[in-house]
């Protein structure tokens, strides 16, 4: 496999997500590097506060997402699904609207496509969404302020939660850490936990953009039930189990890609 450096670790990760503990040997085979090049990766994910380093090996942090993982990590993961997932949430926008976009790598790659838009007004807590927009001529661009989070950068806080508080728009365009079955769902820290429900309470429709990846782990801190969300836009990777329990509580629609 031909990869740059950050796609490698992000598969790295997947790996030893899924499989809770990988061996060196067995990563080197399968992603066709030298055993020195994953010990390296594995050296830097252990850095970045995702994987224990063990013996001939790595073992997960992240299996029941209490850890964040860095922005630049959830970038490459699954890149290819997020944008498939953000081509379909496009579809919902219409020129004129007031939108609010949560922080994350997927509400990123739907950032990217507003240039097919005119006239929005777009409310963020992410400084690499804010960036990327703030160069557009035709989004009246708000960015919330607050406390921002190392290596993530989001912000929170209270100064952010009333920065959109008494704002009403279209759709809010939420991300997850996880949604575990009926419970609705979680992410990773309790600190964005309130900005989350603030942009759900400001918003007419919620929409959840959330690979499979997402799905039947458990979460740290609950954001909110299903039933608070009218669409959710995710990829063909669900499973059967979880597109019946969000297709009986969500509001309104199931888009898969």
């Amino acid at each position: 496999m031909n990869m740059i450096p950050a796609e490698r670790r992000a598969r790295l990760l997947a790996i030893i997500n899924e499989a809770g503990f990988a061996q060196v040997s067995s990563l080197s085979e399968e992603l066709g590097v030298s055993d020195l090049t994953i010990r390296r990766d594995l050296q830097f994910l252990e850095k970045e506060g995702v994987v224990i380093r063990k013996r001939g090996g790595a073992i997960s942090r992240v299996k029941n997402v209490t850890m964040e993982m860095p922005y630049r990590i959830k970038q490459v993961q699954n890149s290819e699904i997020k944008k498939k997932i953000a081509q379909a949430a496009l579809t919902c926008i219409e020129d004129g609207n007031s939108i609010i976009l949560d922080s994350g790598s997927t509400t990123f790659e739907l950032a990217n496509l507003l240039t097919q838009k005119k006239r929005l007004s777009v409310v963020t807590n992410d400084l690499y969404i804010a960036t990327k927009l703030g160069t557009n001529p035709d989004i009246n661009l708000i960015c919330t302020g607050g406390i921002i989070r190392p290596n993530v950068f989001s912000m929170q806080g209270t100064l952010a939660e009333n920065c959109i508080r008494n704002l009403s728009v279209e759709y809010t365009f939420l991300g997850a850490d996880a949604i575990h079955g009926k419970n609705g769902i979680f992410n990773v820290n309790f600190e964005e936990i309130p900005i989350k429900q603030v942009m759900i309470d400001s918003a007419k429709k919620v929409i959840l953009l959330a690979d499979s990846s997402k799905f039947s782990i458990r979460g740290f801190a609950k954001v909110c039930n299903l039933s608070r969300l009218d669409c959710v836009i995710t990829d063909e990777g669900i499973s059967t189990r979880a597109r019946d329990v969000l297709t009986e509580h969500i509001k309104e629609e199931l888009i898969i890609v």
